[in-house]
């Protein structure tokens, strides 16, 4: 906690929030501060440290040599920081406190809010931060750190991470309750290439099986959209512009639209996991606690 005793937290928040997002704007953005002030805050760390923290000749912000391993050191001060003010707040029978997470989209629209507003009728202080994110690099970004716990697909857990299951999603093909397809009792792979398609970007596991699918049956994809706004891509199936892979759950929510199951089913197996390495705050971990009486027991 050396460097503490001479840089202002604020100022360090900020330059790992700029170098996370790789931008001065989007730190601003999430930060809820004008970009002008984000970036005099990192110059004056940079002037209190009398090192250069981010190359600035280029369009694209790249940090030096020295702001790199500040970066490093600025994620275990921070979650230090975080994880000392939750845990005293946590002491006075969890009148206090902050659960974080990182989840799917169509598990954070559909899954998680009712869980949430039961918890929250037990513990109405306790507050929730979740961020939203494809399965791929959760696993990365708790091992570093970055996150606390996240919604994961379950087959990709290794033995640094404890895991919790929550549920076993089927995968559908969503489709417009007006679309022919809508009234049948399945789809064959084949003919759900074929398709026009409304998708995730790169790093989401749906995008990338609808790839698998389309390169096992030798299809060149019709992709209308790609974006990573969920409902945008509800809304423009329902429109009729396409068709896209789903979970179960976001369907059976979703009015005009109808999910589609494929002739051989596919199923997604998604849990909560966390770091072995690091303890949950007391928040964590009774959000963990609330979600293993939720869950049905695993049958596996």
């Amino acid at each position: 906690m050396v460097l503490v005793c001479f840089m202002d937290k604020r100022k360090l928040e900020i330059f790992h929030t700029v170098a996370l997002l790789g931008s001065f704007s989007q730190a601003a953005e999430q930060l809820h501060i004008a970009q002008s002030a984000v970036s005099v805050a990192v110059r004056k760390l940079e002037d209190e440290l009398g090192l250069l923290l981010i190359d600035r000749r280029e369009r694209q912000i790249r940090l030096t040599v020295e702001g790199e391993r500040l970066y490093k050191h600025a994620a275990t001060i921070l979650r230090q920081f975080q994880e000392a003010q939750q845990d005293m707040a946590a002491l006075n029978n969890l009148s206090a406190g902050l659960v974080s997470f990182s989840t799917t989209a169509m598990m954070g629209s559909y899954f998680f809010p009712p869980l949430i507003r039961q918890f929250k009728q037990q513990y109405p202080d306790i507050d929730f931060r979740i961020i939203t994110e494809g399965t791929e690099r959760v696993l990365e970004r708790i091992d570093n750190g970055d996150i606390d716990m996240g919604v994961v697909n379950t087959q990709g857990l290794t033995d640094q991470q404890d895991s919790l299951k929550l549920c076993d999603q089927a995968i559908v093909v969503c489709v417009a309750e007006d679309n022919p397809l809508a009234s049948r009792q399945s789809i064959s792979e084949d003919e759900y290439c074929q398709q026009r398609l409304v998708l995730y970007r790169q790093n989401y596991y749906l995008r990338q099986l609808s790839m698998k699918l389309h390169e096992t049956h030798q299809h060149t994809p019709d992709i209308a959209v790609e974006t990573d706004l969920l409902g945008m891509i509800i809304q423009l199936v329902r429109a009729g512009e396409g068709v896209t892979l789903a979970l179960q759950v976001a369907v059976d929510a979703e009015p005009g639209v109808v999910g589609v199951p494929f002739d051989t089913p596919q199923q997604l197996s998604l849990s909560l996991a966390w770091s072995k390495k690091r303890q949950l705050s007391v928040a964590n971990q009774e959000f963990v606690s609330f979600l293993k009486q939720k869950s049905p027991p695993d049958e596996s």
